[in-house]
């Protein structure tokens, strides 16, 4: 029996949808629907009784978010719950306003001293992570220490909430829940070996003691509404801060916690140089490190898909790419841009190309070719692309049998990682100068 939950089981954002999701929300087959004034939970293999404690334990969860803290709550939180005899137990969040869980059985919702998973936690965990995403649009400069150590702290806090609204016989199985609130986490933070996401909490949790339960809540609707620079968004996101409470000890604050929330982009020291296609030899070539197969596919969030090439030879130019992809979620495309990136060798940002989530036709899994501005590379360079998924919209992208050892996941700014289960079907086009030396400036 585990000693206590582990945080990161609940902390992850999505990591791999493929085998959660058919295509939207529409692929979780419920066989009932159990309504509250602000939680609706939709549910198959599991009895009515599990299915309202759900419910109960969202809604309160809403409540003590809204009411307690003051922060940006749906006017109905939506749980889906189901079941897959031989799927890992998971839940997570779609950033708005909809949890996802799957178990194997009704048995995994048992307490977690028979199961060793934490459920009513795990849900105050994820309404946490709503409270943060659905202000902060845009978090991708925050590190794994602040958004999961945010959703401890808060989520922890919940627990307390739900407790004092719900009392002690919510959960079916009755067992002490309280116990996985605030007092687990103060043990924690008590600890020598703390891990980076308690850190995290802690910080979260020096902040609220300075500004206040609902001091919070205007420091994540003026960080949402801040531009921020990714190659060093720091200096930004202190001057908001700081503008938002007039409370000195912030600053102190700030210095310790921005080391360990604030994720850096670092530009490449390669200079990025454009091309019109005129210049161009008209000759493109694809760099391809898969077979052009399809064997399986990945929708990855909080990472991006990486590919590593080299060219033969210096002096090419990219002018487009190609990647085998599968939007899934609703039919009409969300209004946003997903990302490309081109970077050095190092994982470091060249440039960054924009295109519109409707460039991939949802359900069809096929080439799309996205056309660039032509942008000279280097002789080793990494083509990433993020496209920011959720539970409900995003993009899989296919991938081969065979690894190269070329495929990546990470975003720029990371070491990323070498992806095991195969090559990613993403290929950049390239092309070259009509001139001789690549190096020289066309005017």
């Amino acid at each position: 029996m585990n000693a206590g939950p582990q945080p990161e089981r609940f902390m992850r954002r999505l990591v791999v949808l493929a085998a959660l999701l058919a295509g939207s929300s529409a692929a979780f087959a419920a066989d009932a629907t159990c309504r509250l004034d602000h939680a609706v939970v939709s549910y198959a293999g599991i009895g009515d009784e599990y299915a309202k404690a759900i419910a109960r334990t969202v809604q309160a969860a809403r409540t003590v978010a809204l009411d307690q803290f003051d922060l940006d709550m749906p006017e109905s939180i939506l749980v889906h719950v189901e079941c897959e005899a031989n799927a890992a137990v998971r839940l997570y969040n779609d950033g708005q306003d909809r949890l996802f869980l799957t178990i194997r059985s009704e048995r995994d919702l048992r307490k977690p001293g028979t199961t060793g998973i934490f459920h009513l936690y795990g849900l105050c965990h994820e309404v946490a992570h709503l409270a943060m995403y659905r202000s902060i649009r845009d978090h991708g400069w925050m590190t794994t220490a602040a958004a999961e150590g945010w959703a401890h702290f808060l989520g922890s806090r919940i627990v307390d909430g739900v407790h004092a609204l719900e009392g002690k016989d919510l959960w079916p199985d009755a067992y002490d829940y309280l116990a996985d609130g605030t007092r687990r986490l103060d043990g924690e933070l008590a600890g020598k070996d703390r891990s980076p996401v308690t850190r995290g909490a802690g910080l979260w949790k020096e902040l609220v003691r300075v500004v206040g339960d609902k001091g919070v809540a205007k420091t994540f609707e003026a960080w949402g509404r801040s531009a921020v620079d990714p190659t060093d968004p720091g200096p930004v996101l202190r001057k908001t801060l700081l503008a938002t409470h007039a409370d000195k000890r912030l600053a102190d604050w700030w210095e310790k916690a921005e080391p360990v929330f604030v994720l850096k982009r670092p530009a490449s020291g390669f200079t990025a140089r454009t091309a019109e296609p005129k210049d161009l030899t008209g000759k493109p070539l694809e760099l391809a490190l898969d077979d052009g197969v399809p064997a399986g596919k990945r929708s990855l969030a909080g990472g991006g898909h990486a590919v590593r090439l080299k060219p033969n030879g210096p002096g090419w130019y990219l002018t487009g790419v190609k990647i085998y992809g599968t939007r899934y979620g609703q039919a009409t495309a969300p209004d946003e841009k997903f990302h490309v990136w081109l970077c050095d060798g190092d994982f470091r940002t060249i440039t960054e190309f924009e295109f519109p989530y409707s460039s991939f036709p949802r359900g069809t899994g096929g080439w799309v070719t996205l056309s660039v501005k032509p942008t000279n590379v280097p002789q080793e360079f990494i083509l990433c692309v993020g496209f920011n998924p959720t539970a409900t919209k995003g993009v899989f992208v296919h991938h081969d049998k065979g690894t190269s050892g070329g495929s990546l996941v990470g975003l720029p700014g990371e070491a990323g990682r070498e992806f095991a289960e195969g090559d990613w079907l993403i290929r950049p086009i390239v092309d070259q100068l009509k001139t001789s030396d690549a190096l020289k400036p066309l005017r």
